[in-house]
């Protein structure tokens, strides 16, 4: 479904965060990915090539934080935040948006972009 995503999907940071803020808590959905052992830089350089974009970067309590938007062919828009704590190769990805039947699509995207790309 990757493929799905396109060139101009990157939010700008303001417009990122009122969109995450106003989507309900409900359309949050946490995944965990497990085996990557990548740094933040690598995860998110990766995730770029197929127009998944880093918004947003930073650490709390010694874990990196990406936000990142993309953007379907059909318009809609999907945000997500990684969790990244440094050597351990377990990411959590989380996440949001207004159209919920998307979401499994994207995390099958996520997983096969950062592990077979």
């Amino acid at each position: 479904m990757h493929v799905l995503f396109v060139e101009d999907g990157e939010m700008e940071k303001r417009t990122f965060l009122a969109t995450w803020k106003d989507i309900p808590q409900a359309n949050e959905i946490q995944y965990q990915i497990h085996d990557l052992p990548m740094t933040s830089d690598e995860i998110s350089g990766k995730l770029r090539g197929s127009n998944i974009f880093t918004v947003a970067k930073r650490n709390v309590d010694g874990q990196d934080l990406l936000y990142q938007s993309a953007k379907l062919t059909n318009g809609i828009f999907m945000l997500s935040e990684l969790k990244i704590q440094p050597g351990n190769p377990t990411i959590t990805l989380s996440l949001k948006t207004r159209t919920m039947d998307i979401i499994p699509g994207v995390y099958e995207s996520y997983v096969g972009i950062l592990k077979h790309h």
